[in-house]
């Protein structure tokens, strides 16, 4: 659950505006959204607040806007007290509504950046377009037009814009968006290892490398959590923040131990030279794991270690009655961790 600070700092959204809000409509939408409450969506906004923060002159053309929404469902609107005459006395509730499934999350920075508001909401439709978990749209312009029903000369201009402003980049016809305030959503998972859960620490690490192939312009691999599980395992297995405190507090060894196990720090010494686009998480765990430095660090393990830890991981195991599967594995890493992983 996001703390409050967090609910305040995003938004989700629809994918269904795609092909059904033109950029205009959709920055509206996104601003509305900012204005409504983040958990049931009402919001009482002024149509002049919103045409403050659109940069739309005319509050005729935000009801027109927010009747379309109403009518694609996007939106309920309830209007709280009329007079004798029938006329509105009190300003409209809108009642946002919000989605459970097929959404997408931005940032409320989005819409503070310096780019053309058009381009904002380019963005925000392009999200919409993405494979799920990724940033990654496998369109090309003609496809993009038509899923978003722009025009090919718009779509082409505002994804020149885009690259123009480090917002977007193309690879082989497929482009990666690589604007932090666009998020990058990873599924949650539950770890098949009962000793501990590796499900926020995979993501952490996953961020890692996502943004060191955007820092390289390179298409990334989607997330896989079982992979990501994998280099979390055999080697990575410490978060980054705690491994950094332990350096700037003068710890014993914490420059040794953040120097094998920072994927912030070994990930550009391992992985120097990527190729422009990457299909899988694999690529990076026989880089990462599969090294000498990785076996010359296993090789140095006093031989009294392995029992030991062969003898710890089966008997905790044993009595939590867990998989004979996961038993088979964890003893695997004690006894086999210079066996290569492909």
């Amino acid at each position: 659950m996001a703390n409050e600070g967090e609910k305040k700092d995003y938004r989700i959204i629809t994918r269904d505006i795609a092909g059904k809000l033109n950029l205009d409509e959709t920055y509206t939408f996104t601003w509305l959204l900012f204005k409504s409450d983040y958990e049931t969506g009402e919001s009482h906004v002024l149509r002049e607040t919103l045409c403050e923060v659109t940069g739309i002159k005319n509050v005729d053309t935000i009801s027109k806007y927010t009747a379309k929404f109403e009518d694609l469902g996007f939106l309920r609107k309830e209007y709280n007290y009329r007079n004798n005459e029938g006329q509105l006395t009190t300003p409209v509730t809108y009642h946002v509504d919000i989605p459970k499934s097929n959404w997408v999350r931005f940032k409320k920075d989005l819409l503070l950046e310096d780019i053309p508001v058009e381009l904002k909401a380019f963005l925000v439709l392009l999200k919409c377009l993405c494979i799920n978990n990724t940033n990654i749209i496998y369109y090309n312009k003609t496809e993009i037009s038509r899923r978003l029903n722009l025009s090919p000369k718009t779509v082409k201009k505002y994804i020149d814009l885009a690259i123009k402003h480090h917002k977007l980049v193309e690879v082989n016809n497929f482009f990666l968006i690589t604007d932090c305030n666009i998020i990058l959503d990873t599924p949650h998972t539950k770890s098949n290892f009962g000793l501990r859960t590796f499900d926020k620490l995979a993501r952490e690490k996953y961020d890692i490398i996502y943004n060191y192939c955007i820092e390289k312009n390179v298409i990334p691999p989607p997330y896989d959590f079982k992979l990501m599980e994998v280099l979390c395992i055999h080697r990575y297995d410490q978060p980054e923040e705690e491994l950094e405190i332990a350096v700037r507090n003068g710890d014993r060894n914490a420059k040794k131990h953040y120097n094998y196990y920072s994927l912030k720090y070994n990930l550009p010494k391992l992985c120097p030279n990527l190729p422009p686009q990457i299909h899988s998480l694999q690529y990076f765990l026989t880089s990462l794991i599969n090294t000498k430095c990785y076996k010359e660090r296993v090789a140095q393990l006093e031989e009294v270690e392995l029992p030991v830890l062969y003898l710890f991981f089966t008997k905790l195991l044993q009595k939590s009655e867990m998989r004979k599967d996961i038993v088979i594995e964890l003893s695997y890493r004690g006894f086999s961790c210079t066996s290569d992983y492909s």
